[in-house]
């Protein structure tokens, strides 16, 4: 009678605390900070959740311009994309789910969302950026050199891309700053001009 009395109570107490667990709302307690990374190197977003483990979804999803061009990257610890740069992590001692993407390019730059799915219609969703640097180019279609009479107007120009937009300066061969006439902003789409 007092082995089945115990089995009981051990029974009850441990439907008991599986309820209170299941009656605790999840929630996003940590998320990486926005990240600018070099290309080609590799990154790991984190995503910290107490409270989900085996009983919500957490997902990992790559925003696009649209809701169709958002991309499942992972769920819970399995790896969705098939894609050998990108990995799955979990710690358990921290509910942290970890999304690594190694050689990181240019198409990896945007938005991340740590997501847990509570329903159907309702979901906890934290947001972290990723952008990749590119090194500053100065484009061929630049001026190259110009030979003038002294007096003579020119106009030379420079196209430099990169991420972020590179500024341009102009400089004399003894490294002085030339005047810079009619220069656009960094982030205008037309090149440097030096009048």
């Amino acid at each position: 009678m007092i082995v089945h009395d115990a089995s009981c109570i051990f029974f009850l107490f441990a439907t008991i605390l599986r309820f209170c667990l299941a009656q605790r709302a999840p929630a996003i307690t940590y998320i990486s900070e926005n990240q600018e990374v070099n290309l080609g190197s590799t990154v790991e977003l984190a995503c910290s959740v107490q409270y989900a483990s085996g009983l919500y979804p957490v997902q990992w999803i790559k925003s696009g311009k649209s809701s169709r061009d958002n991309y499942i990257l992972t769920t819970d610890t399995a790896l969705v994309v098939k894609d050998s740069r990108y990995g799955s992590l979990y710690d358990g001692a921290s509910s942290t789910y970890t999304v690594l993407i190694k050689d990181v390019q240019e198409t990896d730059s945007g938005e991340y969302q740590c997501e847990v799915i509570l329903s159907i219609t309702n979901k906890l969703v934290a947001i972290t950026q990723l952008t990749v640097l590119k090194p500053p180019v100065i484009t061929d279609n630049s001026t190259q050199s110009i030979v003038a009479k002294e007096g003579e107007g020119i106009q030379m120009e420079c196209f430099a891309t990169g991420i972020p937009q590179p500024s341009v300066v102009w400089r004399r061969e003894n490294n002085a700053l030339l005047p810079t006439g009619r220069s656009r902003p960094p982030h205008s789409p037309s090149p440097h001009k030096f009048h």
